[in-house]
């Protein structure tokens, strides 16, 4: 089984509509297995028309909690915390009693010994869920990362692995994953043990600097890449400099996709074919599906 990975150094190229269309196309051809690791913000789900079948709790760190019963108000609490998540509780002059709000606290713990009546304890959170779905054209894994929570990269990894559980077990030839925007944690766990990075850009100087940050972090972890060039019409100037760049850096660019409202639109109603965009886009994307053919077999 091949993995291959659609990531983008900045959000807003164009990324999840290029690996719905793509996948919709080689899944005509190969039995396939999707991943959104997007899981700040999974839409792949939503451009596949996907109906989750379970989802499992995703653990994440401990947090303060304060029991009411045994706090005194004495404020030992609100003294040593750095993040200025405890407070006094709305009827605090009736009951003496502090509260702690769960989105600023860190789980740094150093409330619970200041406590001197033990009303503290550090409680399990939830920072996510990790779920599988069945689409039109195959399974998919996805995350949901809860607002606020700071283990995307872990989720990461957990979607990664019950996708590649879900490919093995079904035999698939192809695992798509539909990376995060950006660099960061949930990025490199995406882009880890992967046969192949597809980095979509856009013909913005931002396009060009994040591309390159990209590329800078698939060459250190040793994933061969490939570009392909999404709204590529709408600046010529800014395309020419994205070329040129991708020439100096030994890359190739698979395609470029011109910009094309009518994309979108076969996205809404699900079509399984690029019937509804204009000819140079339905070539862009065949084009993309045609080297994933010849290149990873």
């Amino acid at each position: 089984m091949k993995r291959v990975v659609f990531a983008s150094g900045k959000g807003g190229t164009g990324k999840t509509t290029l690996t719905a269309l793509v996948a919709r196309l080689i899944s005509a051809e190969r039995s396939i297995v999707l991943a959104d690791c997007d899981v700040e913000a999974a839409n792949l789900p939503i451009a596949l028309g996907a109906d989750a079948i379970s989802c499992e709790p995703f653990a994440g760190g401990a947090k303060a909690q304060i029991d009411p019963a045994a706090c005194r108000g004495c404020g030992a609490c609100q003294t040593v915390c750095r993040f200025e998540a405890i407070g006094a509780a709305e009827d605090f002059f009736r009951n003496h009693v502090f509260r702690i709000d769960q989105w600023a606290c860190e789980g740094c713990g150093v409330c619970v010994p200041a406590c001197p009546d033990g009303a503290i304890r550090m409680e399990p959170s939830q920072a996510g869920e990790a779920c599988r779905a069945e689409t039109p054209i195959g399974p998919m894994a996805f995350g949901r990362l809860v607002p606020g929570e700071d283990l995307s990269g872990k989720l990461v990894t957990e979607v990664r692995m019950q996708a590649d559980s879900m490919a093995e077990s079904q035999g698939a030839e192809l695992l798509l994953i539909d990376g995060p925007p950006g660099v960061g944690c949930p990025a490199i766990a995406s882009i880890t043990n992967t046969d192949l990075l597809v980095a979509v850009t856009e013909p913005t100087l931002s396009g060009e600097h994040d591309l390159m940050r990209l590329v800078s972090l698939a060459r250190r972890l040793d994933v061969p890449v490939t570009v392909v060039l999404n709204k590529a019409d709408l600046s010529e100037s800014g395309a020419r400099r994205i070329r040129a760049r991708v020439q100096d850096e030994g890359l190739e660019l698979m395609a470029e996709v011109p910009y094309d409202t009518g994309i979108a639109c076969t996205l809404i109603a699900q079509g399984a074919s690029t019937d509804g965009i204009a000819p140079a886009s339905a070539d862009a994307v065949a084009a993309v599906v045609r080297w994933l053919a010849e290149r990873i077999g």
